[in-house]
């Protein structure tokens, strides 16, 4: 029988990289502190957003939900999937997201799958953020269409791709708050640039959902742009704390997902418990819009402790703040500091991030206590002092 000794050897040298990865397991919900080995940890990497994950109407609408239809969906959506949970959150998702149709997956990924690899044909164009969440980039690369890349910023290339007649359709693919830095995509250059050369604007609000816009629709909501989104992805996983995808757009590319797409034709349907705690989730947007502002205010606090300790945050502007600090070993030592003081954020390495970029990467939550984060940032300036961290020394 053949041996795997090229794995060995290829996690061997991740590991002396400081590239390797290991799960840690949680044994708590995953509120602003959890139980990790019996000890207890101030969770600042969870994207838990707006602390709906364990909220008692989200649990209660679960387990009512589990009453009616039990667990499992048991089949693909076209066979014998589709259930009423489903329709009645693609009906809830449509009225959120201000469009005809919406159309639920498994995951955010299976989701951005489905719009990149079926809507752009053999032909079309497919413009990147270089920065764009794995799942588009793959999608992108899987599909028929071309796909060009472009940096932030970069809109003379983007101007120059979408000019180019050689190309039937042009699709841009952004996401409205990027994952890992905490920016935000122009949204209003890229509409006016898609207008300009009738293209199709793809936006993916994962991050954005429920913790912007007056309803929580997201960045293109809070700028007053979601009806010149052609088609919004987003996920169940983060702010809402569930998980699944979903895309809304017109009814004519909703219905075509459904006759083929094929991540959602060859797979299972979302769970009943997923479906419920969305549903209950969205609701919450309504009934709870301090929430947003909570979380908004956490952010703002956090990001101007960390610039006064001299601290390299990027260009945050959102509930998602970088501490950049480089090094990938060094980033490791910060993480593990930390861990012994009392705080679980894992280090952000390549491939995630650029080399040369590795960091921490905090994500505020609506239920954040001022004591918490100040805590933080007075472990984060003993780490400063002691060298091991980038800032300013005193």
């Amino acid at each position: 029988m053949p041996e795997f000794d090229f794995l060995k050897s290829e996690l061997a040298e991740l590991e002396n990289a400081g590239l390797s990865r290991r799960p840690v397991c949680i044994d708590s919900p995953q509120g602003t502190t959890v139980r990790i080995d019996g000890s207890q940890k101030i969770l600042f990497c969870s994207n838990n957003y707006l602390n709906l994950a364990g909220h008692p109407r989200i649990i209660e609408a679960v387990t009512e939900a589990l009453k009616k239809y039990g667990h499992g969906a048991a089949a693909s959506r076209l066979l014998s999937g589709t259930m009423r949970v489903h329709t009645q959150l693609e009906h809830s998702f449509s009225h959120l997201l201000q469009k005809q149709a919406s159309l639920t997956f498994p995951s955010g990924w299976m989701a951005n799958d489905a719009v990149i690899k079926t809507i752009p044909r053999k032909g079309d164009l497919i413009l990147l953020d270089k920065l764009d969440h794995a799942s588009i980039v793959d999608a992108a690369k899987s599909s028929q269409a071309k796909f060009r890349t472009y940096r932030r910023g970069g809109y003379d290339r983007v101007e120059k791709l979408l000019a180019d007649k050689n190309y039937n359709r042009k699709f841009i693919v952004t996401e409205s708050i990027f994952s890992m830095d905490g920016d935000a995509a122009d949204l209003e250059k890229l509409i006016e640039l898609k207008n300009r050369y009738d293209a199709f604007l793809i936006v993916d609000e994962a991050h954005a959902l429920g913790c912007l816009g007056q309803t929580g629709a997201g960045l293109a909501e809070e700028l007053g742009l979601l009806q010149e989104v052609d088609i919004v992805v987003a996920t169940m996983s983060k702010a809402l704390g569930s998980a699944g995808g979903v895309a809304a757009a017109k009814k004519v590319v909703i219905d075509t997902l459904v006759n083929k797409a094929r991540s959602f034709i060859f797979t299972t349907a979302p769970t009943v418990a997923n479906c419920a705690a969305a549903l209950a989730a969205i609701e919450m947007l309504k009934l709870e819009p301090q929430r947003r502002e909570m979380l908004k205010q956490n952010a703002k606090y956090l990001r101007s402790q960390l610039k006064q300790l001299g601290i390299n945050t990027g260009h945050s502007q959102s509930h998602i703040i970088p501490v950049i600090i480089g090094g990938e070993k060094d980033a490791l030592a910060v993480s593990r500091k930390l861990y012994e003081m009392g705080f679980f954020i894992p280090a952000i390495r390549p491939p995630t991030v650029p080399a040369g970029t590795a960091r921490l990467r905090l994500s505020t939550q609506s239920e954040h206590t001022k004591e918490q984060m100040d805590t933080l940032c007075s472990r984060l300036e003993k780490l400063i002092s002691q060298g091991l961290l980038p800032g300013l020394r005193s």
